[in-house]
């Protein structure tokens, strides 16, 4: 039996604190007192009288008995034992609840429910005293249960493991675990699952199982064993690895899907794919598999809104987790931009010719001073000075004095780490007539003329919530238009200022995720929430589950896909010795639990203080009782005065005659 099981350390601070608040409570205990008297005199005769009051201990032995009884009472709860201790085996067992645990073939049980009957089997053959570690084989998973000699916690725990929708890494679970065992006399390593593994599992497993028989050291090995709950039988099973999507260069709307399918039978699949997005059909096509083959489907759809593309395969297999793939799909809106110039000038055609180009900029221009119809998401001016407060984003191109003989400057350094020209890299731009340009600290310049010291000529201004490029010179007034930087240069400043486009995505896979932040909250599919590690602004996840993940970050609600990866399709096999039965330990030495005759000597250390308790206070009561002088000169005084009040009555009575005799 183990209860606190504490140290010695630990029992004398026990009992001193114990031991201290009995002689408190022992100091302070109040015993009435006892009077004897004859008369009702006793109220004016019996006066208060002002005593220092001491502390004495008038039950010694008492106190001692319930001292001993405290002491024999932490003795038992630290659970000494006579004779030689012994310490049971370290036990490892790596519970394989992967994705492929999910799998229920037809007519039989699913292979999470044999893994758990295998594991509780092995439980039961195990001795009572040995120590188990219960984990996982997925990468980075945290243990199950501790190590334990709790054989019906560890049962609970077993037959509650659910499975997940990662891949395990077994290899490397084994690995864990018998790094788990290092420093044990005796050890015992257990692998329960499907054992399901790739090529490079298989290798490094072949290497694990050579280190164990022959260990580099002169420790000795712990017993392996493995037990499968596949029964090898032919697998039914075609999933999903992957969804990919394109937008199309020349039409943004529309999308180039590419899905990877995979048959992990050894029998030819005739499937169906279908496609929707947000629950509305996008359309189905059939697709045969040959046995074991890994094939790509190409599919294209139009589609102007963001939303959630699933793909699903039918009919349905052996396991549903990768029947089944969503990917997020990016929203697509035109940025209108508003350019305010004289519709014919070389300023308007220049940009027109630049932007016009672009499928996602819905182009306008407007004479100067003209308002727009429509809010723009960009305005493009040309002036000499910014206004105080631009109604929106803006390209502003300023102008200086205009001169004959104004020199001409070369710009020679861009910015590479900005946005707007981190693909600019000319030197060829040349220019004339620039405006002087006053950078503030929040200011990013983005391009400097070759002047000594360089003068800033472009500037990044984020103002008011409102985002500015401010370049130093006019397009007319250089070459920058007739140079390849020029549509590299608008196309960034047009990102910068509204939104990046996402021309590609990808379906995630179970296993470790980085999310960009920054995030407050993870919700899994499940609905319990995720813990994550943060890297900078950005969230880093282990997502175990297929299906929606819910982020919530400062901006709102986003969603994030996960699905099931490329599976290992590999069946791991048993040697003989693997699959032999728990090797018996040898007998234990005899020893005691002591505590059971601990709790019987406190009992009777308890009776002995009741016992000296109550006998000190009949004999404290039994002398109280007796006279003492005070009660005597009171008795006495009480004595006179009744003779005194006698004689009186026979004088008076002696007075009118009456005789006695």
């Amino acid at each position: 039996m183990n209860w606190l099981a504490l140290n010695p350390l630990q029992i004398a601070g026990a009992w001193a604190a114990l031991a201290g608040l009995a002689l408190w409570l022992y100091l302070h205990h109040r015993r009435p007192q006892h009077r004897k008297v004859s008369t009702l005199r006793f109220w004016a005769s019996v006066q208060p009288v002002s005593q220092p009051r001491r502390r004495q201990l008038r039950e010694p032995w008492a106190l001692v008995a319930q001292v001993l009884f405290l002491l024999l009472l932490v003795l038992a709860l630290a659970n000494p034992r006579w004779g030689a201790v012994y310490e049971g085996r370290a036990v490892v067992i790596v519970f394989d609840a992967s994705v492929w645990s999910q799998a229920h073939p037809a007519g039989g049980s699913s292979w999470i429910d044999r893994e758990r009957d295998e594991a509780l089997r092995l439980v039961d053959s195990l001795p009572s005293n040995d120590r188990v570690l219960l984990v996982r084989a997925e990468p980075d998973a945290p243990p199950i249960l501790p190590f334990t000699n709790d054989h019906a916690e560890l049962r609970r725990a077993i037959e509650t493991a659910q499975p997940s929708s990662g891949v395990a890494d077994i290899p490397r679970a084994l690995g864990m675990g018998k790094a788990a065992l290092a420093g044990s006399r005796r050890g015992l390593l257990a692998y329960v699952g499907p054992g399901m593994i790739d090529d490079e599992q298989a290798l490094s497993l072949a290497e694990f199982r050579a280190a164990l028989e022959t260990p580099a050291d002169s420790s000795v090995s712990p017993q392996f064993l493995v037990r499968l709950a596949d029964d090898s039988s032919a697998l039914e099973n075609r999933g999903i690895t992957r969804l990919s999507l394109r937008r199309d260069a020349a039409q943004p709307d529309r999308w180039h899907l590419l899905t990877q399918l995979k048959n992990y039978s050894d029998a030819r699949a005739d499937l169906v794919l279908k496609l929707s997005v947000n629950g509305q059909p996008l359309g189905q096509r059939p697709v045969t598999l040959t046995p074991r083959e890994l094939a790509n489907t190409e599919n294209e759809f139009i589609w102007d809104q963001g939303g959630l593309l699933q793909a699903e395969i039918s009919p349905a297999d052996e396991l549903d987790a990768d029947n089944r793939a969503v990917v997020a799909l990016p929203t697509f809106r035109t940025v209108r931009v508003a350019v305010f110039a004289n519709p014919g000038s070389a300023f308007a055609s220049s940009l027109l010719s630049v932007l016009s180009g672009n499928p996602y900029v819905q182009l306008q221009i407007f004479p100067p001073g003209m308002a727009a119809s429509v809010s723009p998401d960009v305005a493009i001016y040309r002036g000499t000075s910014l206004p105080p407060e631009p109604a929106s984003n803006s390209i502003w191109f300023l102008s200086g004095p205009s001169a004959a003989n104004s020199k001409s400057m070369r710009v020679t350094q861009w910015s590479a780490r900005h946005p707007v020209t981190r693909w600019v890299r000319t030197q060829d731009v040349s220019v004339h007539n620039t405006a002087t340009l006053t950078p503030l600290p929040t200011d990013a310049v983005l391009a400097w003329s070759d002047e000594n010291p360089p003068a800033p000529l472009i500037l990044a201004r984020e103002q008011n919530g409102r985002r500015i490029l401010i370049v130093g010179f006019d397009p007319q007034d250089s070459n920058f238009p007739q140079e390849s930087a020029f549509p590299l240069f608008m196309a960034g400043g047009m990102e910068w200022l509204t939104h990046s486009v996402e021309e590609a995505a990808d379906s995630l896979s179970t296993g470790e995720l980085d999310v960009p932040g920054p995030v407050m909250r993870i919700i899994s599919p499940s609905g319990r929430d995720v813990a994550f590690a943060r890297k900078g602004s950005d969230a880093h996840l282990l997502a175990m589950e297929t299906g929606i993940y819910r982020v919530t970050g400062p901006g709102g609600e986003t969603s994030l896909a996960v699905n099931a990866p490329l599976l290992p399709e590999q069946r791991m096999s048993a040697a003989p010795v693997e699959a032999a039965g728990v090797e018996r330990e040898p007998l234990p030495p005899v020893s005691w639990d002591m505590w059971r005759w601990l709790v019987l000597l406190a009992v009777v250390a308890l009776w002995l203080e009741w016992w000296l308790y109550y006998t000190s206070r009949e004999r404290q009561r039994n002398a109280e009782i007796r006279e003492t002088p005070a009660d005597t000169a009171l008795l006495k005084s009480d004595l006179e005065l009744d003779e005194r009040e006698e004689s009186e009555i026979r004088s008076s009575k002696a007075t009118s005659g009456i005789s006695y005799r």
